[in-house]
Formats: C-alpha cells, sequence, structure tokens
C-alpha cells in the first residue's frame, strides 16, 4: 500500500496514476471524500484527512509501505513558513506514530540552502525537519523549476510577446510536473536507502528555446521581453500577488541567476523526461478550449 498527497495536484495525481497502472494498492489523502471519487474508481482507498491533522494523516499512513508528501501552495497565508512548519510538524508526528518506512517528500533545487532562496527556503526546512526520524526513512525529491510555470507568462502570446524575468540565453533548470509524479511513484516502489536520499530531477531550458518552441506550434515566435528581474515583486504585485510572497519569487529568480540555486554536487540526477514543447501544446491546448 502507498499513500499519496496531493491528487488534486499535477504531481501527486500522477504518481497515483502510475501507481494504480502498475496494479500497485494506493490510499489517496483528500480533504474531502468526493475529490478522491476518480481514484475510488480505479480501486484505490480514499483516505479523509486534512495534512496538518497529525492524528487524520496518521490513519492514512497506517500500513503503508510509504507515502508521498508535499507542502501544498498557500499564497494567502500570513505567515508561510509558519504555516508550513505547522504542515511539517504534521507529517512527522504521523509518519513516526504508525512507523511509516518510507517517506519521500517533493522538495525543489537549490534546497541545500537555508537562505536567499525565496519559497524554497520552505522545503529546505521541510528536508532539515524530515532527516533522521527514529522509525522513518525520508527521501527528497528535488526538481528543477516546474515547466508549466510558464502557463503565467502565455497571456501575453495575443500581444505577439513572451515576457520573462530571466535573461534570453539562460538554462533554467526546469522538469513536468508528470515526470516529477513519475518519479515520485519510481521513488516509493523502490523503497528507502539511506536517510535523507537525495534525488534530482531537471534538464536546462532557457527563454529563447521556450520561444522557440512556441514560435513552432503556432506559427509565429513571440518576441522575448526580458525584463531585470529586479521589477519582478513590482509586476507581481500588480497582478494581485500579496506583496511578501512577491518577494519571495523576485529573490528566487535573484537566486537561479546569481547561482546559489543549483544542483548540489554528489546526488543521484535524472534528466527531463517530457520536453518543454511537449508540456507548451498542453498548456496551449487548453487555453484554446477555455477561450
Amino acid at each position: 500500500m502507498y499513500v499519496i498527497s496531493g491528487v488534486t495536484g499535477h504531481t501527486g495525481k500522477v504518481a497515483a496514476e502510475t501507481l494504480l497502472s502498475r496494479g500497485e494498492r494506493v490510499r489517496v489523502v483528500v480533504r474531502e471524500a468526493a475529490k478522491g471519487a476518480a481514484f475510488a474508481a480505479r480501486g484505490a482507498e480514499v483516505a479523509v484527512a486534512d495534512l496538518g491533522d497529525a492524528e487524520a494523516l496518521a490513519r492514512a499512513f497506517a500500513g503503508a509501505k510509504g507515502a508521498y508528501v508535499l507542502l501544498p501552495p498557500n499564497l494567502a497565508a500570513p505567515d508561510v513558513f509558519g504555516w508550513q512548519a505547522g504542515l511539517l510538524a504534521s507529517f512527522r508526528a504521523a509518519a513516526e506514530a504508525v512507523a511509516l518506512p518510507h517517506l519521500v517528500f517533493l522538495s525543489s533545487i537549490g534546497a541545500s540552502q537555508p537562505s536567499g532562496t525565496g519559497p524554497i527556503v520552505g522545503v529546505h526546512r521541510g528536508e532539515q525537519a524530515l532527516r533522521g526520524l527514529s522509525r522513518t526513512r525520508a527521501t527528497f525529491l528535488r526538481p528543477g523549476s516546474f515547466h508549466e510555470n510558464v502557463a503565467a507568462s502565455l497571456g501575453t502570446l495575443a500581444e505577439g510577446k513572451l515576457v520573462t524575468f530571466f535573461p534570453p540565453d539562460f538554462p533554467l533548470q526546469s522538469a513536468a510536473t508528470r515526470d516529477i509524479g513519475a518519479l515520485a511513484a519510481t521513488l516509493l516502489l523502490e523503497g528507502p536507502t539511506e536517510d535523507g536520499e537525495v534525488v534530482e530531477l531537471g534538464s536546462p531550458v532557457t527563454p529563447n528555446e521556450t520561444a522557440d518552441a512556441i514560435g513552432r506550434i503556432t506559427g509565429q515566435r513571440p518576441a522575448l521581453v526580458a525584463l531585470p528581474a529586479t521589477e519582478q515583486a513590482a509586476t507581481l504585485r500588480g497582478l494581485g500577488v500579496p506583496p511578501p510572497a512577491a518577494a519571495l519569487f523576485q529573490e528566487m529568480t535573484t537566486g537561479f541567476i546569481d547561482g546559489r540555486i543549483a544542483w548540489e554536487a554528489g546526488r543521484r540526477h535524472v534528466a527531463s523526461q517530457t520536453s518543454i514543447e511537449e508540456t507548451l501544446r498542453g498548456l496551449l491546448s487548453r487555453s484554446q478550449a477555455q477561450a
């Protein structure tokens, strides 16, 4: 039995579907039973639990060989890191309570750094919190930036341009969410090795390569508009992103550019399996369907 959280998002959904397709027993964790209906129809068990409720989460973990957990995004939280700390305490308590053998935690490139990485600081603290549990071994899955993050920039394609806060030829390490979910499933099936094992996932994609891919898909390459990273927070605030979150995103972008956010030497590394063009085809087709 493998327990998967985050199944209403991208990576958890793929992890659960991958395991089910391989004939494995799966228990999905959802806040409302109805959100697990599609998985129940495929034979999965459904556990209703808030990730911050350690007792309910322990019941969901009971009897499992391993579990996949993540910190859901919550831009509205007044104190994002404080909110995440509560979830991490729940993960720890639930895993220890039932002696869960293996916990796969969605982390990030740059998680080896304690500061200067924007929202990645949260998963750095997550790794620290989940290392060295007495009854559970943890594996940390560190992907690069999500391919799907480019969706936030596709709104300007109607104007014939693509906006980025990275230099045009900057090699941003990136991975598709479906590759992340599939690798999470693989790591669960492999089982734990050493406590605190790190597995990286991603390959470089430049903004110019992204614009080129859009050109091949649509027949019209957008003009790439590379804005200074120092303008990102103000731009995001103008789009309605809360100021603290906007500042964190700018710090992350700057951390990529100055090299603070990078792969850690000596770690197991897996290259991206899904290209940025394949991801963009899906994003653009959904965008057209909704138009």
